[in-house]
């Protein structure tokens, strides 16, 4: 006879709070400064709500699993992987929401080839959604040789469908209203990081494949 729905649920939930754990232990950090560095990263949650994820006795938000992992360093992946498992068979006993919501990190904490993106779609809603015609004209190659984000590009870039080279951030981030070189900088080391994640997964995967 298979595992009743609870014991799925208690073995998930204990999953999810050992790892969480285990991010903390090897952090070497302290429930309040991950509450500290939790308002920094733009993921507010109390020294309770931390304290109470990694003990196993009811499922966290992903809010605080994102913002506990995030802080510790861990992987976002994986926390979402666990933290769906015990969501679903939590949600076999009561009903609750087993989304993730779609919210790009604070951008020193972009790590995913997925985050760079919603954070570049982030930013042009915050820069009042210019047209694609806009974002074209505002990077004009000086002279009128074109245009250093053709409509073309941009849009495939935004859509998902073609990876952003680093010089089209540059220009991107630019036409959106991002001119100072610090804050330009910020979204080069975020492209860095995400295509480092994106060259390592698929190196991963190969190895996993052999």
């Amino acid at each position: 006879m298979g595992r009743s729905t609870s014991a799925r649920a208690e073995e998930a939930l204990k999953d999810l709070a050992e790892w969480l754990r285990s991010l903390r232990q090897g952090s070497g950090f302290s429930y309040g400064r991950m509450a500290h560095t939790s308002r920094i990263i733009n993921l507010p949650a109390s020294t309770a709500a931390f304290c109470r994820a990694d003990k196993g006795r009811s499922l966290p938000s992903w809010k605080v699993v994102e913002a506990y992992t995030r802080c510790c360093n861990g992987s976002v992946a994986e926390a979402r992987t666990l933290w769906q498992r015990a969501a679903h068979a939590a949600a076999e006993i009561r009903e609750i929401d087993v989304r993730v919501p779609k919210r790009a990190p604070a951008l020193p904490f972009v790590i995913e080839p997925a985050e760079l993106l919603m954070a570049m779609r982030e930013l042009r809603v915050a820069a009042g959604m210019p047209s694609l015609r806009v974002l074209e004209r505002r990077a004009a190659v000086p002279g009128g040789g074109g245009s250093y984000l053709p409509r073309s590009t941009i849009s495939a870039v935004l859509n998902g469908t073609r990876a952003c080279p680093p010089e089209v951030l540059w220009h991107y981030v630019t036409a959106c209203g991002i001119t100072r070189d610090e804050d330009r900088r910020q979204w080069m080391e975020a492209a860095l990081r995400a295509e480092r994640y994106r060259r390592e997964g698929a190196a991963s995967r190969f190895i996993a494949a052999s």
